[in-house]
């Protein structure tokens, strides 16, 4: 099998979209081999598909999971190949109820997304300490203060959250001030995955702080290992209402991918 990809690179959290059309059913093995290829260094991998609630472009994550990076790198993607190279599209991608605006700056290799607010803010108990939990459809992440920690807590940790919440993909946040250390599992795939950068988390992260710091917009900009993230969250009577997520992006040349397993 020959696939045409593009990688795309959202502050150090690398993407492969696959642009070729694959049957769903081969997803979860070919993102595995996809990600096992040490040239592209990647994270996670993306599937382009059929736009089917009137969106520009759709993606299907690699575990059906929810990704604001992809969100927002394919809609850079997008904004590169369509005509007029639009400065916003419309992006549906897997694990949101409808398209997602994205903002494009070409000149300054920057974008950001419009992202789905929270359905949920809920906190579970680990090793006697509690945790807030941050429920996205498709996503949900956890934020852990203070110093990183090893792979067997943040396994705990997640099979804590599984049992409160259901989703497609689990992350865990590191925050230690403005630094953030991302970990992600995703279900279907079986990877857990220590990331560059996490967008979705990142903007768990705006909307717990923003929470904590009462009405208005809140903006933060959260160092993590492969580049900074930059999230926004609106907090209107107690409430979310607004949630956006943004920073630079780089792409590289389409390039073609034999994968002789998968004749």
């Amino acid at each position: 099998m020959k696939l045409s990809i593009r990688v795309a690179d959202p502050a150090g959290n690398i993407t492969i979209f696959v642009m070729s059309k694959v049957p769903q059913e081969l997803y979860a093995a070919i993102a595995a081999k996809l990600l096992s290829m040490e040239q592209f260094h990647a994270e996670q991998v993306a599937f382009q598909v059929p736009p089917r609630m009137g969106g520009q472009g759709r993606i299907q994550m690699m575990g059906g999971e929810f990704c604001g990076n992809a969100t927002r790198s394919y809609g850079y993607l997008l904004s590169m190949l369509l005509p007029g190279k639009p400065k916003t599209v419309t992006v549906e991608i897997s694990g949101a109820q409808h398209p997602l605006t994205v903002e494009v700056d070409q000149e300054k290799s920057r974008c950001e997304t419009e992202m789905p607010l929270p359905a949920s803010i809920r906190s579970v108990s680990c090793l006697g300490q509690e945790y807030p939990v941050v429920c996205f459809d498709g996503i949900v992440h956890t934020i852990v203060p203070g110093e990183t920690k090893d792979d067997e807590f943040v396994r705990r940790l997640i099979e804590k959250v599984r049992t409160a919440a259901e989703a497609s993909a689990y992350g865990v946040m590191f925050l230690n001030g403005e630094k953030m250390v991302p970990v992600v599992y995703v279900c279907d795939t079986d990877s857990l995955i220590w990331e560059s950068s996490c967008g979705s988390g990142s903007m768990a992260v705006g909307v717990f702080l923003a929470l904590q710091m009462g009405e208005g917009t809140r903006r933060f900009t959260l160092q993590q290992p492969g580049g900074v993230i930059e999230a926004s969250a609106t907090v209107l009577n107690g409430k979310v209402t607004a949630c956006r997520m943004g920073g630079p992006v780089q792409f590289f040349d389409e390039c073609i991918v034999e994968l002789p397993d998968f004749e």
